[in-house]
């Protein structure tokens, strides 16, 4: 297995030539850092071409992204302070306190309070979007790998990006023990492909949530419709290889006491800075002292991120099992990200209730990539198009806790929508798919859960 190798930040990657030396074993890859941009209503200009073997009504578009233009906006201010016990920046964003001579706090109630001179707060960048982030659009087997340290916060379908029970439930688990049996049941039952793993690699149950500026990375080529490019939530679905290191960062022996196989997992979830800033508030900014017998550990490296697994993900790489013990609450690991192997057809979940005036849904089970970065609606059978926006009613001055589920509302965007309406879905690499008749019906079919309605979109990416 190849050794971790040290994260370097942008200003460094930048810098560097195009192929690196990753490895002792001398392996060669590229490094790209790529900024692409659109308008609001289109991801970029398109051509139409057949696919087949494919459902009927279902084709592939080509997506072509031009170079980035526009930079992210300001911030509007406030009205009052949303910010509670953390701090509101100059440039209306919160961020935590902590103590300055104490490592591990998460306020400033041990050093005098707020307006000691040992109070201190990180950048405000640690509370936006992630743009200190790089943007990859091809995604391979080959990325760099990055020392960091997971924790875990239980196994949840209230994820962020709006996945809902996808992600969450697999048929590898014993859902019994696990206390799922009577939701995941159904739902693999109805959904099998979105249950299943892929082979060589345990999926599904395996998610996690990066640290905020990670999973709000600012992304040049979208905007918000109204013109206001502030955060863009299109980390959601992209997928990582994980393993459990020894504290000094070195790798466990197969078959060695501690040794358990690599998980791959999605992006379902963030971490924000603000209510986490002991783990979230990315390289430099925790405050995470008591694992400084990590090396990599506290501070993380920098250009690395932080992950706050799943109960099945951090039981899988601490026991083997999903529903084994955990006895660490946070371990020492590295990662890389990889394309997605999701088995089946992308899949959207189609939100109860629903209407010709408001649609809420989700994008899931995405190969290669793994992000979306635009759907949009036809109800004119694809002649034009209605580009959704990812949920609009979030504090702005809080913006990694936005909900990532993508939204049509009449009112804010057009008229009443009449079935059938097809849907158009951009991937991260560029790729789009159409299926002209995706919604046919405002609710599930009578067998079928109408809290967890998800549609066979039936296509899939390849990149």
């Amino acid at each position: 297995m190849l050794n971790a190798v040290e994260p370097v930040g942008l200003a460094q990657l930048a810098a560097l030539l195009d192929t690196v030396v990753c490895s002792k074993e001398q392996m060669l890859f590229t490094i790209s850092v790529i900024q692409i941009t659109t308008t609001a209503a289109a991801i970029g200009s398109s051509t139409t071409t057949s696919v087949a073997p494919l459902k009927t009504g279902v084709y592939s578009t080509t997506t072509v992204f031009g170079a980035a233009t526009r930079t992210q906006g300001e911030y509007p201010s406030p009205s009052s302070n949303p910010c509670g016990a953390w701090k509101l920046t100059n440039d209306n964003v919160c961020v935590p306190y902590h103590c300055s001579n104490d490592n591990e706090s998460t306020d400033c109630s041990g050093c005098g309070g707020i307006n000691s001179s040992l109070c201190v707060t990180p950048i405000s960048e640690v509370g936006k979007s992630g743009d200190i982030y790089n943007n990859t659009i091809t995604v391979q087997n080959n990325n760099w790998w990055h020392y960091s340290r997971s924790t875990h916060y239980g196994n949840t379908p209230a994820g962020a990006c709006g996945f809902g029970l996808y992600g969450l439930c697999s048929t590898a688990v014993n859902l019994t023990a696990a206390n799922l049996e009577s939701t995941c049941g159904p739902f693999c039952a109805a959904y099998p492909d979105l249950c299943m793993d892929p082979s060589g690699t345990t999926l599904r149950g395996n998610y996690a949530a990066p640290n905020g500026n990670y999973y709000t990375q600012f992304k040049s080529y979208l905007g918000d419709n109204a013109g206001n490019d502030l955060d863009n939530y299109v980390s959601c679905g992209e997928c990582f290889q994980l393993v459990r290191t020894k504290e000094d960062g070195t790798d466990y022996a197969v078959g060695e006491s501690g040794y358990t196989p690599p998980i791959t997992f999605e992006i379902t979830d963030s971490c924000p800075c603000g209510p986490n800033s002991k783990w979230c508030c990315g390289p430099g900014y925790d405050q995470c002292g008591e694992v400084s017998n990590f090396k990599y550990g506290c501070p993380l490296p920098n250009g690395s991120w932080h992950f706050d697994l799943g109960d099945f993900a951090m039981a899988r790489l601490q026991s083997g099992s999903p529903t084994g013990s955990m006895t660490a609450g946070v371990i020492p690991t590295r990662f890389q990200r990889v394309p997605c192997p999701n088995p089946g057809n992308v899949y959207m979940w189609l939100h109860s209730g629903a209407g010709p005036y408001y649609i809420q849904l989700a994008i899931v089970n995405t190969f290669g990539n793994g992000a979306v970065v635009n759907v949009e609606l036809s109800a004119d059978g694809g002649a034009s198009w209605i580009a959704l926006i990812q949920d609009a009613g979030h504090n702005v001055n809080r913006p990694q806790e936005r909900y990532g589920a993508w939204i049509y509302q009449a009112a804010a965007q057009a008229s009443a929508l009449t079935l059938p309406l097809a849907v158009r879905v951009t991937s991260g690499a560029g790729e789009q798919f159409v299926n002209t008749n995706a919604i046919t019906t405002w609710s599930a079919p009578a067998n079928l859960d109408a809290s967890n309605y998800f549609i066979d979109l039936g296509f899939q990416f390849t990149k």
